[in-house]
């Protein structure tokens, strides 16, 4: 799964307006200074159009508030140069500050070749006024106008480009953490907010893999006359059970033990690096803290038990393990339940 365009795009675009807005109201405060009524009103006109371009943005119409962003841009370069000429370096915030904008946003490749088309030649027009006409705002002695504007074409491509890095970077990683949720919701029992039998097949393959001399222990732990529960106190009733359960798992459980819910009732546990032991005495205690649950239910409280069939892997055969195991639980219901059994 890539990055989303559509939510790159968006981010983008809206820092991009609201960066040439900020600039606007510093050209607007200028103008205001040295007291060029037009330039100021062409200014507040250009922060209503950004207002504008951002809430179309916010809308989701991003392709066509990129539109208006570059041709805006643009137009007041040109218009810039045809007032004062091209001794204020108008011309370079085409290339300064629309062209990032024209890579970056959301264009097709056609349109993107038509809009570079349209600034190339919106660059050379400007190159061409002053063989043309002299610009009715023409100020030799103003040094600040040149400076300012060749300062926003640097600053405005660094910061564009620099903009949309860390737009990228944020979205690629919010992404991969959404997929590592996803991810983790796949091999998640949603009910016990426990591992699953796929990620217990995942397990399987990885213990294959590298499982060497160390002794290892599988268990099959089954809920008793979990069918009674639920038929007799409600689905409800049964799941919380279930839930209960899973929580004495989790709370007796080793983070690189193996547990899951294999399916309906039914609980596998992995433990690594115990013998048999070992392995006995933490399976005792689990079902022993599983005796100790109660459950609230319309006709009263109820108790849970639970039987646990285990054995040490067998060789590298997790199959014939998981048979045995099986063999160990049934063995323990007929017992009466309510036992491990190794």
């Amino acid at each position: 799964m890539a990055v989303s365009n559509q939510t790159q795009n968006k981010a983008y675009a809206s820092m991009m307006i609201v960066i040439a807005a900020s600039v606007h109201v510093a050209i607007g405060l200028y103008f205001l200074f040295i007291q060029i009524p037009l330039m100021v009103w062409i200014s507040v006109f250009d922060l209503a159009v950004y207002a504008v371009t951002f809430l179309i943005n916010r809308a989701g119409n991003t392709r066509l508030s990129s539109f208006i962003l570059v041709i805006k841009v643009t137009s007041f370069a040109v218009l810039s140069t045809f007032l004062f000429g091209t001794n204020v370096n108008a011309q370079w915030v085409v290339i300064g500050a629309a062209l990032p904008a024209a890579l970056y946003l959301d264009f097709t490749k056609i349109q993107r070749i038509w809009i570079l088309a349209f600034m190339a030649v919106a660059v050379n027009v400007q190159l061409a006024f002053p063989f043309m006409f002299v610009p009715p705002l023409y100020m030799p002695d103003d040094a600040i106008l040149p400076f300012f504007f060749g300062n926003i074409a640097f600053f405005a491509f660094i910061v564009s480009v620099a903009t949309n890095a860390i737009i990228t970077h944020r979205l690629t990683a919010a992404q991969a953490k959404e997929v590592e949720g996803f991810k983790q919701a796949s091999v998640t029992d949603p009910l016990t907010q426990i591992s699953n039998r796929r990620y217990a097949e995942i397990f399987f393959n990885n213990l294959t893999a590298q499982h060497k001399a160390a002794p290892f222990v599988f268990a099959m732990m089954d809920i008793d006359d979990f069918k009674q529960v639920n038929d007799t106190y409600g689905h409800d009733v049964g799941d919380a059970v279930l839930a209960a359960v899973a929580d004495i798992l989790r709370q007796n459980t080793r983070q690189e033990d193996l547990l899951c819910r294999w399916g309906g009732e039914e609980f596998l546990i992995g433990l690594p690096g115990c013998n048999q032991e070992v392995a006995k005495r933490v399976l005792e205690k689990i079902r022993k803290n599983v005796e100790e649950i109660r459950i609230d239910t319309e006709s009263g409280i109820i108790g849970v038990t639970v039987t646990i069939g285990a054995s040490l892997l067998v060789g590298n055969d997790i199959k014939a393990t998981l048979q045995v195991c099986d063999k160990n639980l049934y063995a323990g219901k007929w017992d009466g339940k309510n036992q491990t059994v190794f």
